[in-house]
């Protein structure tokens, strides 16, 4: 950039038309005047010499061959009149005058040309700095701007009749980095200054930017400006104050997580599997399956870059500076997880979890899941980040939780002596009953004078059978508070209900209820424990009995019903007392929920639990159309 364009303003605009007509006319005008003397007047002084003036008149309109088309015509009507007013007589004085103006002519041609030229090559410099985008001007050493871009319009808002002669520093409210008198004292030094600023445009945004300034001296004048060129910065400012605040906040939250996190450098390891591809390994697994000291070679070489204060007082690490350094100082000779990770990440999953045990800086063994993303196309595996979960207290909550609900089971198979304890009673009385009639029955027959022994060994049998029952109720009662497996085999289903049914005939009798018993399943099986399922359905036909005692008389009814659908056996039973309320359905067999005064709340939770033991469903149903009451449906697998 030359000192001609630092220093002076571009011309704005090139002359109208009307106004090139008057300059040419002048110029003809002039030239006409100057032959005109020089030819018919006896001034003896070197009047050609005023055709300079036309040459200079019209040096702006015709540059290039036209200027020296016209100062050939000059010299030549000077030679006209030179000829003109002397003749043959020609004398060293008037022909000397002649030599000078055409000399005069040909210098001041030369420089209109060359000054032509210059103004040219300034323009076409103008014209480049109004095409770049940043913004430009030139102020004096007053301050004042003398210069001023395209590019200075568009960012700062006022057009440059606006800004020319303005006080560039007041009219943009400029803040400097440093004071004025140092910044002065660079450029002075220095020649340049470079460095960031804020300024206002126009509208009274704030901008933000980079200012280059370029001190020119003219040596002949002794002037000096100042060329300024501004870079809107303001975008480039709030992006990084935007990534400065991102990366405060990321740092933040990896700081302060309570999950684990430290940084691996996994770009050895991706290495190490090139090489190994190289090699003609193509199956990883089997080869590390083969090689184990494959993966232990690879796990010393990735590096903890760092860590988040959670997973210093995990391991037991006062500081980042006294954290484990690279991974295989941490895992157990024995982890396998390290391979399963290598098999991944050669793979290209976009994810990796598991579950291993690390070592912390005491020795102790710490449980904990592991979780990593990998990156895309293998960019930033020198900060890979992997989330740790310490899993000791859960584990040990998972074994006191373990530990409670065997507990929990035990004392609810317990509990369930309480909530049978009348009908256990009654199972286990109506046989000893039985029994006792029987042999009553046997030994009144054997009594008589002459013993009918048929009936008597009939009485007998019936002993034998009400025997066997008992047994079987005890051995149910024991099983199920010992926790003993049970004993399986495949039970008819309208037999299970007669029988169910015939343990509870005195409590339907004592409460004036009408069983309908209603089998419509005679060949269906179900395979269970008999006794179990038999104190389900006891249970349940219990509750519905007990369930109508505020119900009159002669509109107690339990139905109790039996059909096959499909794959499975249907059980329903239903009475006639107030039923569930509606509010109270879905929590009708949670475990210590009960609506009568007095109940432990395990039964229908027992009941729900003997269904579940057989891969089956009980539920409460909605009373049949014109019905009331409650109405529970089982549903077992059929044989």
């Amino acid at each position: 950039m030359n000192r001609l364009m630092r220093f002076s303003p571009f011309p704005s605009s090139r002359p109208s038309p009307l106004g090139r007509r008057l300059r040419l006319g002048g110029a003809a005008l002039i030239a006409a005047a100057v032959f005109v003397i020089d030819t018919f007047t006896p001034l003896s002084s070197a009047v050609a010499v005023l055709y300079v003036l036309v040459l200079l008149l019209v040096g702006e309109e015709l540059p290039g061959r036209r200027l020296w088309v016209v100062t050939l015509a000059c010299a030549a009507m000077a030679t006209i009149s030179f000829a003109f007013a002397h003749g043959e007589d020609v004398e060293l004085a008037p022909t000397l005058r002649l030599l000078v103006s055409l000399a005069a002519l040909g210098v001041a041609a030369f420089l209109t040309g060359r000054n032509l030229a210059a103004r040219e090559i300034l323009q076409a410099q103008a014209r480049l700095l109004d095409v770049t985008s940043d913004a430009i001007f030139i102020r004096d050493a007053q301050g004042r701007i003398t210069f001023w871009n395209r590019g200075a319009e568009r960012l700062y808002g006022w057009d440059r009749r606006e800004a020319l002669g303005q006080d560039a520093h007041r009219l943009l409210e400029t803040a400097l980095p440093a004071p004025p008198g140092e910044i002065a004292a660079h450029v002075a030094r220095d020649g340049a200054w470079q460095g960031e600023v804020t300024q206002r445009r126009k509208d009274g945004a704030v901008l933000t930017v980079l200012s280059e300034w370029i001190l020119e001296r003219d040596a002949e004048t002794g002037a000096h400006a100042l060329l300024e060129s501004n870079t809107d910065i303001s975008d480039l400012r709030r992006a990084d104050e935007a990534l400065r605040r991102s990366e405060a906040r990321y740092r933040t939250i990896f700081n302060t997580l309570a999950v684990s996190i430290w940084e691996h450098d996994f770009r050895p390891v991706k290495a190490a599997l090139d090489d190994l591809r190289a090699q003609g390994v193509t199956d990883l697994a089997e080869h590390l399956a083969r090689n184990p000291e494959v993966a232990r070679q690879i796990k010393a070489r990735v590096g903890i870059t760092d860590v988040n204060a959670t997973a210093l007082k995990m391991m037991g690490v006062a500081d980042k500076a006294g954290f484990f350094q690279r991974l295989d100082e941490l895992l157990p000779e024995t982890d396998d997880s390290f391979a399963q990770f290598l098999i991944a990440f050669d793979a290209g999953a976009p994810r990796f979890e598991t579950e291993t045990t690390v070592r912390s800086r005491t020795g102790e063994l710490i449980p904990v899941m592991v979780a990593l993303n990998f990156p895309p196309d293998a960019q930033g595996l020198d900060r890979v980040q992997a989330s740790i979960v310490d899993l000791t207290e859960q584990r040990r909550m998972q074994e006191r939780l373990d530990r409670a609900r065997s507990e929990l089971e035990h004392a609810l198979r317990a509990a369930t002596l309480g909530v049978l304890s009348a009908s256990i009673a009654h199972e286990v009385n109506q046989p000893l009953a039985a029994i006792s009639n029987a042999a009553g029955a046997a030994q009144r027959w054997l009594d008589r004078e002459t013993p009918d022994l048929d009936e008597a060994k009939e009485a007998v049998a019936d002993v034998v059978h009400a025997a066997a029952h008992a047994a079987e109720v005890v051995r149910g009662i024991r099983g199920l508070i010992a926790q003993t497996p049970a004993d399986r085999a495949a039970l008819p289903v309208d037999g299970l209900l007669a029988a169910s049914a015939g343990f509870v005939r005195r409590e339907i009798a004592e409460h004036g209820v009408e069983l309908i018993l209603d089998p419509q399943a005679p060949d269906t099986l179900v395979q269970g424990d008999r006794v179990v399922l038999q104190q389900a359905l006891v249970n349940l036909m219990l509750n519905g009995v007990q369930a109508m005692a505020a119900v009159p008389a002669e509109a107690r009814r339990l139905h109790v019903r039996s059909r096959r659908e499909g794959d499975e056996a249907v059980i329903e039973i239903a009475d006639t007392g107030p039923g569930f309320p509606p509010e109270e359905v879905d929590r009708a067999f949670e475990a210590f929920f009960t609506t009568k005064p007095g109940g432990m709340g395990l039964g229908l939770a027992i009941c729900r639990s003997a269904v579940a033991a057989h891969d089956g469903r009980i539920a409460v149903l909605p009373p049949a159309p014109g019905r009331i009451g409650a109405r529970i449906e089982i549903r077992l697998p059929a044989s």
